[in-house]
């Protein structure tokens, strides 16, 4: 029985030291995040174009790395900004910029004045990384 067991607990130990061992030598998940998303104003008016940056920290040389926008809901429940953007991030910090041209404000685009949200997420190979919102106006 005592045998049973430190054979059990030798080859638990070995197991475990073998998977940290491994662990050192694969490569870990990519490490990024948003730090910051501004838009160029904070009042936008029907068919102004809004500049949208996205500011990321890196920890690596991240490819295959996706920028999702999504936001300025309709009333119909309709997302008139969704956009995924391709991007590569490099070590250190990343500034992605994204023009918007905003649609009319009226009631046959379903966008009354008021205040609306981005929603931004950074994905790399499918998998969420980081996500942050913003909000600005809209008269």
């Amino acid at each position: 029985m005592r045998r049973d067991v430190l054979f059990l607990i030798i080859a638990v130990i070995c197991v475990a030291a073998l998977g940290m061992s491994l662990s050192l030598l694969l490569p870990g998940q990519a490490r990024a995040g948003i730090t910051s998303v501004a838009t160029d104003k904070d009042l936008y008016h029907s068919k102004e174009t809004m500049m949208i940056t996205v500011s990321v920290d890196s920890q690596g040389n991240i490819g295959n790395a996706t920028l999702r926008l999504l936001g300025i809901q309709d009333r119909y429940g309709d997302y008139q900004l969704r956009k995924d953007i391709p991007v590569n991030l490099s070590h250190g910090a990343n500034t992605l910029v994204y023009d918007h041209k905003l649609p009319s404000c009226s009631s046959c685009s379903g966008l009354a004045a008021g205040t609306y949200r981005i929603d931004v997420s950074l994905l790399h190979d499918g998998v969420l990384l980081s996500n942050t919102t913003h909000s600005f106006q809209l008269a």
